[in-house]
Parts: C-alpha cells; structure tokens; sequence
C-alpha cells in the first residue's frame, strides 16, 4: 500500500513551484524521475519512532531537518520538470517498512523499480564532540561519482566546512542499481550548525544546492 502512495506523489505539488528561486537558471529537467529520500522518521500506522536520528543540544531534529530539506529540493525538480517521489513527505510522512533495516534497503530497491534517474538521500550528521561540524558526501559505484562530485561542489558555498567525502558501503548506496548518493547537510549537534539548520531560509539554501548539483549533472 505505501509503495503505491509513494509513487502517488509523483503527480503532485506543482502549485505555485514558478516562484521558486534558481528553477528557471538550470535546462530542463523534463523525463526525469528522482527518488528523494529525507533520513529517518516513524512507522506506519501508529507514528511510531523508526529510527530517531540526531537531535541537537537546544532539540533540533535530524528528521524534521532532511524532510525539510527534502521537501525544497522536490518543489524545485517538479518546478523544473522532472517528477519526484519523496520516501517521506509532510503529507505522509511514514516508512515504507515497519523494520528499520528492511527499511532502508526497501527505499533503495524503490528506485530501482521505478528506474529512477537517481536517488538522493539526505541527513544530518551528529556527534558527542559539539565543535565536530561540516558536510558529508557518501557514495559507492561508478555510475554515482559525477552527482557525488557536483553535490561537493554545490555544498562547498554554503559555509559549513567538510566533514567527510569518500566512497561508502550503506544500504542505500549498495542496494541502489541508479546512481546514488547520501548526502549530511551539517551537523546538528554542532550549536551553530543547529541553528543554520533550524533556519527555513538555511534549509531553502540546501535544497537549492541539492537541485543546482542535480541540474548540473542531468540538465538537458
């Protein structure tokens, strides 16, 4: 049942997407189909936690963080063309699987069933050390290198530092044929990393830094 609303939002949200900052700079994205998956969140039908995630020291929460993130980068690949299922969305926000390891490979194999153009999964990153911040790039075949590459590159202006960029063995990046990256958009943890990623204006600079690196990488 949840894959079937999942690939239900792929006809959804266009309403008012033209306004969007940076859509319009980028050729089209027409005929393509991104999975967009924001990090964590809870089981379906009771709400339950999933898999919690990092929270901040002033409570800032890695899942309400990535599905907002998630969400601007949707709006703006829709307003540009392609078609998006997000794994989790505002609307609804439930996992595929009731089991967090299943979960993890389910949402990798989605994309490869629908023979998604890419898949896109996004965190943020936590640690006990509250000076540890920066951005992560995460991938593990060949044919994810080049997005891996133009989300470095994308990243890099928006002030957080890097954490780590290096190939890597998860269950999203292995279990993925398309090309697949999971992105850490900062630390949460980090006080003044928190603080950005609280911000909407903050998040709405991830997502458009997400979208430029897609569009530099399968802009047509």
């Amino acid at each position: 049942m949840l894959l079937g609303l999942l690939v239900a939002c792929l006809a959804g949200g266009r309403t008012g997407l033209a306004s969007m900052p940076g859509a319009a700079e980028h050729h089209s994205l027409a005929g393509r189909l991104f999975v967009v998956d924001p990090g964590h969140g809870v089981r379906f039908p009771d709400g339950s936690p999933l898999n919690v995630g990092a929270v901040g020291p002033d409570g800032v929460a890695e899942t309400t963080v990535t599905l907002a993130i998630g969400e601007n980068l949707a709006r703006l690949l829709r307003a540009a063309g392609a078609r998006v299922v997000l794994t989790r969305s505002y609307r609804h926000p439930y996992r595929v699987a009731t089991d967090r390891r299943l979960d993890n490979r389910s949402r990798a194999a989605l994309a490869n069933k629908i023979g998604a153009t890419a898949f896109i999964a996004i965190h943020a990153d936590g640690s006990l050390d509250r000076t540890k911040g920066g951005t992560s790039v995460f991938w593990l075949k060949p044919n994810s290198v080049a997005l891996a590459n133009a989300v470095r590159a994308r990243l890099a202006p928006l002030g957080l530092g890097e954490s780590e960029f290096r190939p890597r063995d998860l269950a999203v990046t292995n279990e993925a044929r398309v090309p697949a990256i999971l992105v850490e958009v900062g630390f949460v943890t980090n006080p003044r990393q928190e603080r950005l990623l609280e911000s909407q204006g903050f998040q709405q600079r991830e997502g458009q830094a997400l979208f430029d690196a897609i569009a530099d990488v399968f802009g047509t």
